[in-house]
């Protein structure tokens, strides 16, 4: 059976669920930038870069979809990641593809693929002689993805790449494509009628399959007694069936170089048309289980051949801004390392490579950030969650290195712009977040707080906050936590937990902010004092 299998080795989907609050995630780690810019179609020609201004949907769809759903183990990862650099050192096959996907998805959506009823096809003539026409549309489509592939695959390096190409040969050999061709021929006298300019293409004009019938003359030289004796095709051959079709006492015969018969009025006419639509049903049964296969298919290989595309343009989209990338690797929970860490989301829309950032949290499972207002901590904890995400779905990261364990099971806590309201009820919907969270922790759980709780008082914020990452550090869960309630972080800090890390936002002596993260003990204030300075106090 034909198979994509680039995403997961063994399988379309992998057996993997999204993360539980998608939007929140894509939200708080401002991914839509990153899902934007990978749906702008950019190819490198002679080292400039070409840049179409109009989104594809289908890329922006398929990296939505397949970032939203984690890899869970690092052989997953591995095998995801060698796809993925084949796909980037071959952008010319990753370009024509996607390309050929997309165009047969096209040629689909013109035959219904959209609008077709879940039930039979067979019920409804029109549909299987669209059915039929669309089996030549696959055939053309998979000799082009074979022939294309067959090309390149001396190029590939990963398992996946390499198997795909073998399983194109395999179960869709050049003896078996003429098997098809040939069954397809046998059809040709079902489709004749429905031809359009388009249709003559491919249909071209052959000798029909064999339909024998069997009866008797009657008075006035009319058929009588007819009933079906045998179909035969380059392929098959239908025996008469027990139960006769005593359904054509008013054909008449007329003599010519070649057998005609001829219905002289609508009943006649009706009967001889299900009759060949009987035929049809009956030769293309031998193809049916081949065009499931092919439906699924290619509706995988849009889906697949879309995000390695996005992520081909997305590759090229951080050369330009001249941001670093490598592929990360995988150690224990308790660690996380990285070097010149950037916050890719932020870099895409200002199309400028961020500050980056070092960081080596060993042996932790909490990580408490502080500092100076606008010093870059909301930004370093993106990052950190960006990073997160496109290592979990295969992808390279904005980053000289950058080494974690993987976290299925990942959530996001950022203040929303609304919360800064500071009435009561927004105190409650994100106790009401939290709560969510919670519920659906599970094994290797990463909790990302930014700037939670800022809907209430510094001092019931900081016992709220305390009570809460307490009892998550006590199941397991790691924790990254930018805040500026500096009594909960204060207090922490004074319990010199081993499992607790305490970074806080660099700023010189004169005020200036470097964006930069540096170990330190949690500062008893933010330094306000500096930002109303800039923009209020000017030279007054």
């Amino acid at each position: 059976m034909l198979s994509v299998n680039l995403l997961y080795e063994n399988s379309e989907l992998g057996g993997g669920k999204p993360y539980h609050d998608t939007e929140s995630i894509v939200n708080d780690l401002g991914l839509n930038h990153l899902f934007e810019n990978a749906a702008i179609n950019q190819q490198a020609r002679n080292r400039a870069v070409r840049q179409t201004i109009d989104i594809d949907n289908e890329i922006h769809k398929a990296m939505r979809k397949v970032m939203m759903t984690p890899l869970r183990t690092e052989e997953e990862l591995k095998y995801r990641q060698a796809v993925l650099k084949d796909f980037l050192s071959n952008p010319d096959y990753t370009e024509k593809l996607y390309a050929a996907a997309r165009r047969l998805i096209a040629a689909w959506k013109k035959h219904g693929k959209d609008e077709r009823e879940k039930g039979n096809f067979m019920d409804n003539q029109r549909q299987l002689i669209s059915e039929i026409k669309l089996l030549h549309i696959f055939l053309k489509s998979l000799t082009e993805i074979k022939l294309l592939s067959r090309r390149y695959k001396p190029d590939f390096n990963s398992r996946g790449l390499r198997s795909f190409c073998e399983r194109l040969e395999t179960e869709y050999s050049d003896e078996w494509e003429k098997k098809i061709r040939k069954v397809l021929d046998d059809l040709r006298f079902f489709c004749d009628d429905e031809e359009s300019e388009e249709d003559i293409r491919f249909l071209k004009r052959i000798p029909r399959s064999n339909i024998v019938l069997e009866g008797a003359v009657g008075t006035g030289f009319k058929f009588s007694d007819l009933k079906l004796d045998s179909v035969s095709t380059q392929e098959k051959l239908m025996q008469k069936r027990k139960s006769t079709l005593n359904v054509f006492e008013k054909l008449s015969v007329t003599f010519s170089s070649e057998p005609m018969i001829i219905a002289k009025d609508e009943d006649s006419a009706r009967e001889l048309s299900e009759l060949e639509n009987e035929i049809a049903i009956y030769i293309f049964s031998y193809l049916q289980g081949f065009s499931r296969n092919c439906r699924d298919f290619f509706e995988a290989l849009l889906v697949q051949s879309a995000f390695y595309a996005g992520c081909s343009n997305l590759y090229i989209r951080c050369q330009q801004i001249k941001v670093n990338t490598c592929y990360p690797t995988v150690c224990t929970k308790e660690r996380m390392r990285f070097e010149n860490l950037m916050e890719l989301s932020m870099g895409l829309c200002n199309r400028k490579a961020p500050v980056g950032n070092d960081g080596d949290i060993a042996d932790k499972m909490l990580l408490i950030v502080t500092g100076a207002n606008q010093g870059g901590k909301s930004t370093f904890l993106r990052s950190i969650g960006v990073a997160q995400i496109m290592m979990q779905s295969g992808l390279f990261v904005a980053a000289k290195h950058y080494e974690s364990s993987l976290f299925p099971n990942f959530f996001t806590h950022f203040v929303r712009r609304e919360d800064t309201a500071m009435n009561s009820g927004r105190l409650d919907e994100e106790l009401g977040r939290i709560n969510r969270i919670v519920n659906n922790l599970g094994k290797d759980s990463l909790v990302l707080l930014n700037e939670s709780f800022a809907t209430t008082t510094e001092e019931e914020g900081s016992v709220i906050s305390y009570d809460i990452i307490k009892a998550l550090g006590e199941v397991g869960v790691k924790v990254f936590t930018v805040t500026h309630l500096l009594s909960f972080a204060k207090r922490v800090y004074g319990e010199q937990r081993a499992d607790a890390a305490f970074l806080c936002a660099e700023r010189m002596e004169d005020g200036t902010r470097t964006y930069k993260m540096i170990e330190g003990e949690p500062e008893l204030t933010s330094f306000g004092l500096d930002l109303y300075d800039k923009v209020i106090g000017g030279d007054n």
